[in-house]
């Protein structure tokens, strides 16, 4: 199991260095679903890590509902939901439209998500 969390981790933080590179070359859109991939693989890797198992789905919102449930950090994620919900509800949005339709985000939309999915990283992964 600890094989398949870390190979997620390790996924995310390759979605992060391309979100990087997308937002340098303006990029915004293909920025936004790196960082909502990145988020959901971070998110994944830590109920992985905590119970083995993780939901079939791409909303953020639910997932970190889900890691809330688990009783670990309760506080602490629900407290994060609340503040960044705006950006949670942009990055899913991001992934829907990378296959469905075309949705413009930008710049500081995207500052915003890439704040945000580092203080998610923090809060999973810095014991």
């Amino acid at each position: 199991m600890k094989e398949e969390v870390e190979m997620l981790k390790r996924r995310a933080d390759v979605f992060i260095e391309n979100a990087k590179y997308n937002f340098k070359h303006k990029q915004f859109d293909i920025c936004m679903f790196h960082l909502e991939q990145a988020a959901q693989l971070l998110i994944k890797a830590k109920l992985l890590d905590l119970k083995g198992v993780f939901q079939k789905t791409h909303s953020l919102r639910a997932l970190l509902t889900e890691l809330m449930k688990e009783g670990w950090k309760s506080r602490e994620i629900r407290e994060f939901i609340e503040k960044n919900k705006k950006v949670l509800r942009n990055l899913e949005r991001a992934y829907i439209s990378s296959r469905y339709l075309y949705e413009e985000f930008f710049e500081d939309e995207v500052e915003n998500a890439f704040r945000t999915v580092k203080k998610l990283e923090e809060i999973l992964w810095k014991e």
